[in-house]
């Protein structure tokens, strides 16, 4: 595993409290109350849609020990094949082999998969809802754009069982799979497997077939976090039951982020299931500032949007199609190394466990501090994990207040500009208080 995953030594830059000098103290003291519980947490992930993993990039993505720690693997459902052998592919066997792999890394990994469009035979185009008319990746065309034509809804169902099917006779069961990927960007724009659907044509489809799925159901995995594709389908009660997940996309969240109580209020969990941060006009090579950002929407996703569970767009940079598209916003590099984007994920997967809790926290006591609290039992013992982001250019002194919770000790782990996710020294924690001087553009998390 490359060094920078490996415990920071005394003889390397250290960063804790007192390295500062001149470090700013201007934020106000952080209140962490862990008698005050908010949602659970299922975990974090990423995708391996079109993706073939090695067993290094997988113990590096999904290792807790090793590598990021990621919790989840969203797998992509291949349209290609034929009725005649149920729809297997050779990407049906390739994304069953990731999450052999995944499983080895982390045998406790949560396993879903999102459809892109059904087969090509199954749909068809019209006005509203064309196929992509254009040049490749789609071929046929009939890949990207149209609709599921509804004298298919029962095959689209059988398929997506075959699916689930699939993975559980190879040793990967899902626990859920999506009925759509973004079924509200689909047409003429849109250059990859793609299917459009309406809140009215899920609903129907949830209702006549959904309970032909033996794996939980996620839905609507909505490109614009669009609440209006699922709330038909939660305001039945025949359906609601249907529904395991409520997934969405951020890609048209502008601002604060949304809140969608709906589900929350009845007992469904909230995934994050697809997002990538891409700073535009910006040279490939990815610095702190990507990193910063994506841990600010993390931070977002938990504490505002109030998510279970944030899975990120593609695992791994790499290069694909006759024109070599560079894909840059990848968690690990083509070296297998974590990006910063990787880092980033690791300083909340590698430390918040599946079913551990969000508590209380001042959330933003400076200008660019911005803190979230979590615990949990691990190994059959307590763990308190407090992540705090310095977005700022300059240190920041920063004194934190600990209630209900025995604690003496928090140990930080720690991405500043120098990449890495490091072991640092640890920190005392006296009558419940201490203090810890934050390196400017800096991802922290105290670990009891």
């Amino acid at each position: 595993m490359h060094s920078r995953f490996v415990t920071v030594l005394a003889s390397m830059v250290l960063v804790f409290a007192g390295s500062y000098g001149s470090a700013e103290t201007d934020s106000a003291s952080v209140t962490v109350d862990y008698g005050a519980k908010h949602q659970v947490i299922r975990g974090f992930g990423g995708a391996t849609a079109f993706l073939k993993l090695s067993p290094r990039q997988a113990n590096a993505l999904f290792s807790q020990q090793q590598g990021l720690g990621l919790s989840i693997i969203r797998a992509h459902v291949d349209p290609k094949g034929s009725p005649t052998n149920g729809w297997v592919t050779q990407k049906w066997y390739m994304e069953r082999n990731n999450v052999l792999l995944a499983k080895d890394a982390n045998p406790s990994i949560t396993v879903f998969a999102s459809p892109y469009t059904p087969p090509p035979v199954m749909k068809a185009g019209s006005a509203k809802q064309p196929f992509y008319d254009g040049n490749p990746p789609c071929n046929p065309r009939e890949l990207c754009g149209g609709y599921l034509r509804p004298e298919h809804y029962k095959d689209y169902a059988i398929f997506l069982e075959n699916f689930v099917k699939f993975m559980a006779m190879g040793g990967a069961k899902l626990d859920a799979i999506s009925i759509a990927n973004e079924p509200d960007w689909s047409g003429p724009k849109v250059k990859y497997e793609s299917v459009s659907w309406t809140p009215d044509q899920l609903h129907t489809w949830l209702a006549k077939y959904g309970s032909m799925l033996t794996a939980k159901i996620i839905m609507p995995e909505s490109y614009n976090f669009d609440f209006s594709l699922s709330n038909p389908s939660l305001d039945d009660p025949k359906t609601r039951d249907m529904i395991g997940i409520v997934g969405e996309h951020l890609y048209g969240v502008k601002g604060r982020m949304p809140y969608y109580s709906k589900p929350v209020e009845m007992g469904k969990d909230l995934w994050m299931t697809e997002h990538y941060i891409k700073r535009e006009g910006k040279p490939q090579e990815q610095f702190i500032e990507d990193g910063l950002a994506a841990a600010q929407e993390i931070h977002n996703s938990l504490v505002t949007g109030q998510f279970n569970a944030y899975v990120w767009w593609w695992s791994l940079d790499w290069t694909y199609g006759k024109n070599q598209t560079t894909v840059n916003f990848g968690l690990l590099d083509p070296h297998d190394n974590p990006t910063f984007y990787g880092y980033a994920l690791g300083q909340y997967a590698r430390f918040i466990r599946p079913g551990f809790y969000r508590y209380e926290a001042t959330e933003n006591p400076g200008k660019n501090v911005y803190v979230s609290a979590y615990s949990g039992s691990e190994a059959g013992a307590a763990r308190h994990v407090i992540v705090v982001i310095n977005a700022g250019s300059t240190p920041v002194t920063q004194t934190f207040t600990i209630k209900n919770a025995d604690i003496v000790s928090m140990r930080p782990w720690q991405t500043t500009a120098q990449g890495g996710l490091a072991q640092m020294p640890a920190v005392a924690v006296a009558k419940g208080a201490f203090s810890y001087t934050l390196p400017p553009e800096s991802i922290t998390t105290f670990v009891q």
